[in-house]
C-alpha cells in the first residue's frame, strides 16, 4: 500500500543530499512507520476520510517522523515533506491551469463546489460553514480539519502548514478567471481556515 503514496519517491529525493545508504535507511524507516499507522488508523467509517489518510496524512507523517528519527532536524524534515507535497499538488495545479482563461470555469465551480465539498471533505472530518455562493464569490470557513486533528494526535501539528500550502499550489493557477484567496488557517493558529474563490477576468 505504501508504494502507492508519495513515499515511493522518498529515497530518490534523499539520495542527492544524504547518499544512497542513508536514504535507503530513512525510506525503510518511513515505510515501517506508515505500515504501523495504516494498521491502526481510524477512517471514521468514511471512504473519503480513508483516502485522505492513506494518500496524504499518514505518508506525510511517516516521512516526517522517519527523517527526524534519523537525525535530520525538524526544519529540514519539514522542507523535504513540503517538497514532495509540492510535486503532487503541482499536478493538480497544471490541470487547473488549463481553465485559467475558460469563461465558464467560475460557473462550473459554483455549480459543483458544494457536492465536491460534501463528498470530498465530509462532516466526519471537517466542519464547513458556508458564507457565500454567488455570481461573484464562493466562500466558506473550515472550523475543524481532519489534517490538523490527525497530526495533532501524533504530536506533529507543525507539519500541517505543508499540507495547507498545497491549496495555493493547486488553486492559484486558476487565475485570472478565478482568484483563490485565504487569510488564515487552523494550522497557523487562526480560528478558521477561510476559503474564497472570486470570479476574475479573462486575459
Amino acid at each position: 500500500m505504501a508504494s502507492k503514496t508519495f513515499l515511493k519517491n522518498l529515497e530518490q529525493s534523499l539520495v542527492p543530499v544524504y547518499g544512497k545508504e542513508k536514504a535507503t535507511l530513512i525510506s525503510d524507516k518511513a515505510s515501517s512507520i506508515l505500515n504501523s499507522e495504516l494498521c491502526n488508523m481510524d477512517d471514521r467509517g468514511n471512504k473519503a476520510i480513508r483516502k485522505h489518510l492513506i494518500d496524504f496524512i499518514l505518508p506525510g507523517f511517516a516521512y516526517y517522523k522517519a527523517l527526524k528519527e534519523s537525525g535530520i532536524n525538524p526544519d529540514e524534515a519539514f522542507a523535504f515533506v513540503s517538497k514532495e507535497l509540492y510535486k503532487i499538488s503541482e499536478r493538480s495545479g497544471n490541470f487547473m491551469r488549463k481553465f485559467k482563461n475558460f469563461p465558464l470555469a467560475y460557473g462550473i465551480l459554483k455549480l459543483f463546489i458544494k457536492p465536491i465539498m460534501k463528498y470530498g471533505f465530509p462532516k466526519e472530518g471537517w466542519n464547513v460553514v458556508w458564507r457565500e455562493n454567488s455570481s461573484k464569490r464562493i466562500s466558506f470557513d473550515m472550523n475543524s480539519c481532519l489534517y490538523c486533528e490527525e497530526l495533532k494526535r501524533r504530536n506533529a501539528l507543525e507539519l500541517c502548514p505543508a499540507f495547507c500550502e498545497s491549496d495555493h499550489i493547486a488553486y492559484d493557477p486558476l487565475s485570472p478567471v478565478i482568484m483563490f484567496k485565504r487569510t488564515g488557517t487552523l494550522a497557523l493558529g487562526n480560528k478558521v481556515c477561510d476559503f474564497c474563490f472570486e470570479k476574475g477576468k479573462r486575459n
